[in-house]
């Protein structure tokens, strides 16, 4: 009887498909990184270092020769591009972690190609990668994915705070607007008929519908109001801003999609 023929392992999109079952290493975030280069550089030896932040003296070795693990290799700043970026995740985008498989994905499937085109301009800026063009797939939808690791678990950190985003919301007035225009391509809807106008944003979140009121009339003195809906099974929101006037100033300030 011949020896049992070994099953391939996963393979990690991030590396053009490679086999990553003999190459599964731990992972280390950005703050331990940090915090290892600046024990270093103080002095300390390699092996002392080692020993005190328990880790192999073979990867600090490495990491002070230039090849940074992963979680080190993106570091998030205040953009607009990150901005609008946030927003279109938050509306209708989705991030997935898959550690076991090695697989950290950014997608954004809508039907507007020229928003996904978009999205992949401002998400290649954000990575400092090459853009991709939006495919189309078999739903009829303009289908966007990056791989990025770094990205993926920063975002799920900020994501479930919203003081943990504004920061890089709230940097500037241009940063709040492409947040804004981000969210509403990807959830916002304009109404008009005859003097009637109206331009409404569905989200389940109702906390994040009460910051995008507040950044609404705080940065661009639009008001709007919040109200329960029943668009969805699940509890559901809308905010609406109502008017011909506030209208025209948020299609001139922030302007969307619709």
């Amino acid at each position: 009887m011949g020896l049992p023929v070994p099953r391939p392992g996963p393979r990690n999109p991030e590396n053009g498909g490679e086999n990553t079952s003999k190459r599964r290493q731990r992972s280390y975030t950005r703050e331990q990184y940090d915090m290892a280069m600046r024990i270093l550089e103080s002095g300390l030896s390699l092996y002392k270092a080692a020993k005190k932040l328990g880790i192999p003296d073979r990867t600090l070795r490495s990491w002070l020769e230039g090849s940074k693990p992963p979680m080190a290799r993106w570091v998030p700043r205040p953009s607009p591009e990150l901005a609008y970026v946030l927003g279109a995740l938050i509306g209708n985008g989705t991030v997935t972690a898959v550690p076991r498989h090695n697989v950290y994905m950014i997608r954004l499937r809508v039907k507007d190609w020229e928003f996904a085109h978009h999205f992949s301009e401002c998400l290649a800026k954000v990575l400092n990668k090459k853009v991709k063009k939006p495919r189309l797939d078999t739903t009829g939808k303009w289908d966007v994915q990056y791989y990025s690791k770094a990205f993926v678990c920063w975002y799920k950190h900020v994501r479930e705070d919203l003081e943990k985003l504004r920061p890089y919301v709230e940097y500037g007035k241009e940063t709040v607007r492409m947040f804004l225009r981000g969210l509403y391509d990807a959830e916002g809807t304009h109404y008009r008929c005859g003097r009637k106008e109206k331009i409404s944003l569905y989200n389940t979140d109702k906390p994040l519908l009460c910051y995008v009121q507040r950044l609404l009339l705080r940065y661009f003195t639009i008001p709007a109001r919040l109200n329960k809906h029943s668009k969805y099974k699940k509890q559901s929101w809308v905010l609406t801003i109502y008017g011909r006037g506030y209208s025209k100033i948020f299609l001139n300030e922030i302007g969307s999609r619709f």
